[in-house]
């Protein structure tokens, strides 16, 4: 996580992009109180595009940004790129910095990963859902690569076993880690543990106040290595229908069960774009069929998020 800025230019990746554009439109939709007035915790790396959206779309001007470098030179860096007069840096591991911070405030909070699934993650879930407010925005993003060389399977399977009994046992396969299993087990992971850290946390109070978990989103996506994000809004029965106003199961990216929404980049030409944008929403148009069928699919599942690049020549 901590060098993860020096391996990958973020301004490259077209599915993490349009992943972020989809959890700002999310976020844009919460009708618990003006999205201005909540606080966005995240890791945004030495670029910091999370930060900038979020505060660019949704207006939100109090920011967070935590990353785990002692490295004074690297921490030096991080301050002369923060972009924002509103966001505040804090170094540290997600496991030191997450406790010392506020989460009575309606938050968004983004724990942006790029390792793969970590019983540590599951801690910083655990972490922020004890005490973060009702109506809140939590998401968590992990990768979701298998080791495929034999030697290092059994080693990673001894890891998972180790770290993740309840979900993993002497019996479970390589194979069922694979073509998406890592995804599945972190799903189940986070969500019964986000769960439990929330119920333990309300024992003692009324039952309207009692927080819960609702999931909303999760990706699937690869730039790269194949990653993972999934998203719950908490709410309560004092807050049901705050929760139903913001309507998030009319985005077309919305995902409240088992099966992902998979975010696949189409392959396609800046003239292929426009002249799908100029049929949509017929992607069947009988003037588009010369366009491969899985590449217009592609295309109208995501086009409002794409991101657009353009090459400026010197002149």
């Amino acid at each position: 996580m901590t060098d993860s800025f020096r391996k990958i230019d973020y301004r490259l990746r077209p599915a993490k992009h349009a992943e972020r554009a989809m959890l700002v439109e999310l976020v844009k939709r919460l009708r618990f109180c003006p999205t201005e007035t909540y606080q966005y915790i995240g890791m945004g790396s030495v670029a910091f595009i999370d930060h900038r959206m979020m505060h660019r779309h949704a207006g939100i001007a109090d920011m967070i940004s935590f990353e785990g470098t002692d490295d004074e030179t690297i921490q030096e860096r991080f301050r002369r790129n923060v972009p924002l007069s509103c966001v505040k840096m804090e170094f540290g591991m997600s496991t030191t910095v997450l406790p010392k911070l506020d989460f009575t405030k309606r938050s968004v909070v983004w724990l942006d990963y790029d390792d793969t699934l970590q019983r540590t993650m599951v801690s910083d879930i655990e972490t922020v859902g004890r005490t973060v407010a009702d109506g809140s925005f939590v998401a968590v993003t992990f990768a979701i690569s298998f080791p495929t060389e034999a030697d290092k399977r059994p080693i990673e399977m001894s890891r998972l076993l180790g770290e993740f009994p309840e979900y993993v046992t002497e019996d479970t396969k390589p194979g069922e880690m694979e073509s998406g299993g890592l995804a599945r087990l972190g799903r189940q992971a986070f969500s019964d543990l986000l769960a439990k850290a929330i119920s333990d946390a309300d024992a003692g109070i009324e039952q309207d106040m009692k927080r819960r978990a609702e999931q909303v989103c999760y990706f699937r996506y690869r730039d790269g290595a194949p990653m993972c994000t999934l998203g719950w809004v908490i709410t309560s029965n004092r807050t049901a229908a705050a929760f139903q106003q913001s309507n998030l199961a009319a985005l077309p990216f919305y995902k409240s069960g088992s099966e992902p929404f998979n975010i696949r980049i189409p392959k396609i030409t800046p003239y292929e774009v426009r002249e799908m944008e100029r049929r949509l929403p017929d992607i069947q148009h009988p003037e588009l069929t010369w366009i491969p069928s899985g590449e217009r699919t592609a295309f109208a599942s995501i086009y409002r998020f794409l991101p657009t690049f353009g090459v400026f020549e010197p002149v």
